[in-house]
């Protein structure tokens, strides 16, 4: 009975031996099973943000691309100005400092720029001895909107005539339709008037001969852009305008 129970010992080894083997052989399937889709989900993420960055690549420069097309073309909003020309300064001015006259048209090209101009205003001083409507009449047609005041003579036989207050007034009446309020005078008087455009939040900007501009008034502006030769009136044209010489200013 002793042999009969010996040999059942090796074969229950060899059984045990291979239920391991096979455990383990299952347990890579599973793991293989559970970790392929996840190793493939990654590969798919990783795919799916190097598309992404060429994509964002590509719309940034297309983006950049449009820009540059846009700007080319000018289409932005335009900044809207207005002009005020004190000519009674700017006629003294350029005649102490050129012993010329001023070329209001120049003037006008060179304030607005690319600029969109919603009105421009000329203040011009009538004397007793004289006639301005000629130099009334070609500021019109350069697109000046032009305003007369008679000189007063004062009971001391003094004269006096300036367009400080008329000039404000109709500036502020502009402030709601511009971004930008150009004076062209060299007047100090002037200072307080651009302290309250710029508590509106308008840009202010000065444009007169340096010789005779007051420095608070360059000092508060926004800008101050120095007028020179580039505004002064040319003799030919002088001639052609008025052979006489009287009505040109």
């Amino acid at each position: 009975m002793e042999s009969n129970k010996q040999p059942a010992q090796p074969e229950q080894q060899g059984q045990t031996g291979h239920d391991a083997g096979d455990i383990d052989s299952r347990i890579d399937d599973v793991v293989g099973k559970k970790l392929d889709p996840f190793f493939q989900t990654m590969n798919d993420i990783k795919s799916y943000f190097e598309k992404s960055r060429e994509s964002c690549n590509k719309l940034y420069e297309e983006i950049r691309s449009l820009k540059t097309f846009i700007e080319s073309l000018d289409l932005g909003k335009k900044e809207n100005i207005a002009i005020f020309v004190d000519s009674q300064n700017l006629y003294y001015s350029a005649r102490m400092g050129y012993a010329a006259k001023v070329d209001y048209e120049k003037l006008m090209r060179l304030i607005t720029g690319k600029r969109t101009l919603v009105r421009a205003y000329a203040y011009i001083v009538q004397p007793p001895d004289g006639d301005v409507k000629p130099f009334a009449s070609s500021l019109e047609r350069i697109g000046y909107l032009v305003k007369i005041k008679d000189v007063r003579t004062r009971s001391d036989g003094s004269a006096k005539a300036n367009w400080d207050m008329g000039m404000a007034l109709d500036i502020l009446g502009m402030l709601d339709h511009v971004d930008t309020v150009a004076l062209a005078s060299g007047d100090g008087d002037f200072v307080p008037l651009v302290e309250f455009i710029k508590g509106k939040n308008r840009r202010v900007e000065i444009f007169s001969f340096p010789e005779n501009t007051a420095y608070d008034l360059k000092e508060k502006a926004d800008r101050f852009v120095p007028l020179e030769e580039n505004v002064i009136l040319s003799r030919d044209r002088i001639v052609r305008e008025d052979p006489n010489g009287k009505n040109a200013s």
